[in-house]
């Protein structure tokens, strides 16, 4: 492939991590359909200056040509803001070069193929409690800016009256399962994926779907949410009649009947 470099003590190519973003950064331009000349405009407000268009050419060259420049890691940041996709997508390797190794290559206890990049984006097992860890303690302490983030990886949450009120119980039960799978765990990957099964269920999309498969175990999840809220209900209650002004992240959660909020959940507008 064109762009790999040769080992010096063997003939197997190598890739450097900035090349493998190079090859990325270009694929990711010509997927969206932007010239050399409005990548540079697009980019601008991301990086906090302007890469003019001999920058962007200079990027895309360190993949193929012996022209290379060191990509950091605010410019990775700004290229995922303005190309909309996942960080992690500029690591994956270029196809057919799975095999090649990753530079440096001096040692060889730490060889790292391209194709192994796949696992650092997408974290392996020693690596999921620590990662459970960070989100349950910034759902914990930034909890309206970590859940903002999350419905907006996830595509976004609606705001009807239904589907609000739904959402607070949905929020409620995500948090609880995310505490609850968050614990040492010996079978990290089965938790994980058992996990994602019961937050997908929670979420706006698999909540209708759930509905329309089965509306029994819909009702009977917001059932389990509604039960973690009503605490919070009563709270606010309490703080309205005291005139006491309510920061709490379930503010506005009210009474509502489940089964009527269900079915009306994703057509009032």
């Amino acid at each position: 492939m064109v762009g790999r470099n040769k080992k010096r003590s063997s003939a197997q190519p190598t890739l450097t991590v900035h090349q493998i973003v190079a090859y990325n950064f270009r694929r990711a331009r010509e997927e969206t359909g932007w010239t050399q000349a409005q990548t540079s405009d697009q980019l601008e407000p991301f990086l906090g200056y302007r890469l003019n268009q001999a920058g962007v050419s200079a990027i895309e060259k360190t993949f193929d040509s012996e022209r290379r420049r060191n990509i950091d890691v605010s410019e990775v940041v700004a290229f995922s803001r303005c190309f909309m996709r996942p960080i992690g997508w500029f690591f994956l390797p270029p196809p057919g070069a799975g095999a090649d190794l990753i530079e440096p290559t001096t040692d060889d206890r730490h060889t790292l193929h391209a194709a192994d990049l796949t696992t650092l984006v997408v974290g392996g097992p020693t690596g999921w409690d620590s990662f459970l860890d960070r989100i349950t303690e910034l759902l914990e302490q930034d909890s309206d800016e970590m859940w903002a983030a999350m419905q907006a990886a996830f595509a976004g949450i609606k705001t009807t009256t239904w589907e609000k009120q739904i959402n607070l119980r949905r929020r409620a039960l995500q948090q609880a399962t995310m505490v609850r799978f968050a614990g040492p765990d010996d079978e990290v990957i089965s938790g994980m994926a058992a996990l994602l099964v019961e937050l997908v269920k929670s979420t706006p999309l698999g909540m209708l779907k759930l509905r329309d498969k089965d509306p029994d175990e819909a009702l009977e999840l917001l059932a389990e949410g509604d039960e973690l809220v009503q605490p919070l209900i009563d709270k606010q209650r309490n703080s309205r009649r005291a005139a006491v002004p309510s920061q709490d992240t379930f503010a506005d959660v009210t009474d509502i009947d489940l089964a009527e909020a269900l079915r009306h959940s994703d057509r009032e507008e």
